[in-house]
This record gives C-alpha cells, sequence and structure tokens, in this order.
C-alpha cells in the first residue's frame, strides 16, 4: 500500500510541475542532441576535410562513388583531384568526392 501511495503522490506533485518541467526538457534534449549529434558529426568533417588537404601524389584513395584510385595530380586551385583508376586511365574528381584514404600495406 506504501508504494501504490508514493507513486500517486509523485505524479500528483507532477502534475503540479508539468509546465516548468515541460519547459526544462526541452533545453536540457537540445544540449543532449549537441553532444551525440552535432559535435561528432562536426569533428568528423574537420578531420575528411584535413584529410582532403592533405592528399599527395601517390595516394591510394576511395571516391564517394566507391571507385578505388591512386592520386596522379591535385589541382588545389580547381579543387579537383585526378585519380589512376586502371592502366592509361585517369579521371577527375572534386576533391570533396574522395572520400577516405586507403591505408599502405
Amino acid at each position: 500500500m506504501q508504494i501504490n501511495s508514493a507513486i500517486s503522490l509523485i505524479l500528483a506533485q507532477a502534475g503540479k510541475d508539468s509546465g516548468f518541467g515541460t519547459l526544462m526538457l526541452i533545453p536540457i534534449m537540445l544540449v543532449v542532441m549537441y553532444f551525440l549529434v552535432i559535435r561528432p558529426q562536426r569533428n568528423e568533417e574537420k578531420k575528411r576535410k584535413d584529410m582532403i588537404a592533405s592528399l599527395t601524389k601517390g595516394d591510394s584513395v576511395i571516391t564517394s562513388s566507391g571507385i578505388h584510385g591512386k592520386v596522379v595530380e591535385v589541382r588545389e586551385a580547381e579543387q579537383t583531384v585526378v585519380l589512376a583508376v586502371a592502366a592509361n586511365t585517369n579521371v577527375t574528381f572534386t576533391s570533396n568526392s574522395i572520400l577516405s584514404k586507403k591505408e599502405s600495406t
């Protein structure tokens, strides 16, 4: 019986303060969303931009469309990268389409 009365008391108290509790819930959810979603996404984007800025001739990369190639030329003024994807086959991509560098093995 004591548990039921304690639950009833808590529910009654929550009903009285529900306006303030609801108002406080919104900023708390925004802070949680920032730390769980926005901040990690910004960190990943910064790492990716640093990786693109550090591309040099000879790096093996993967594009966002899944094409594997080796960097032949980096044209910083045009923000493009020329990749060798097969023998005597070079393809030009925008720098932003480079997804990641492949590790040298």
